[in-house]
């Protein structure tokens, strides 16, 4: 086949191309409009007769005793009270304020919770805690990134009391 046929069948397909996306498409014109209309919720007019009938009123006893109680037993004795342990990852006790505020800046921005306590055996020291986490398997499948996040080769996995 030479050059010039194939340039024709080329064009020829085109232009058929064209005539059938223009024949076939649908036209607005010939589309029935469809519309609709949302009805606006009905006011009940005995509703509406009590609503203005409300008159604001002023009490005349003013010496109100109220009695408060508090009936609800704290959340302290309530998690003191769980018959299940939390697990916290020790990353490690550090002297110095600026290193801890970096360290727990560092889990709190990788999405863990960090807090610190004082360090039992050394007071001058703080110990850095991740957590707390409901089971040890939580620690142990974070352990990777909770140890490359504080740069540290281990840590160890207590059990936790607030």
């Amino acid at each position: 086949m030479s050059a010039n046929r194939l340039a024709g069948i080329f064009i020829a397909i085109t232009f058929a191309i064209w005539i059938l996306m223009f024949a076939l498409s649908p036209q607005p014109k010939y589309q029935s409009l469809t519309s609709m209309t949302i009805p606006g919720l009905p006011i009940s007019s005995t509703l509406s007769e009590e609503v203005l009938e409300i008159q604001p009123y002023e009490l005349e006893n003013t010496n109100l005793n109220i009695k408060i109680e508090d009936t609800i037993s704290s959340a302290k004795s309530i998690v003191e009270n769980t018959d299940f342990n939390l697990y916290v990852y020790k990353i490690g006790a550090f002297g110095s304020s600026q290193t801890i505020t970096k360290v727990i800046q560092l889990y709190s921005d990788a999405g863990f919770p960090a807090f610190t306590e004082i360090n039992q055996s050394n007071q001058s020291l703080t110990t850095v805690l991740v957590g707390p986490f409901v089971s040890e398997e939580d620690i142990t499948k974070n352990q990777k990134v909770l140890n490359t996040i504080a740069g540290i080769s281990q840590g160890e996995i207590l059990t936790w009391t607030p």
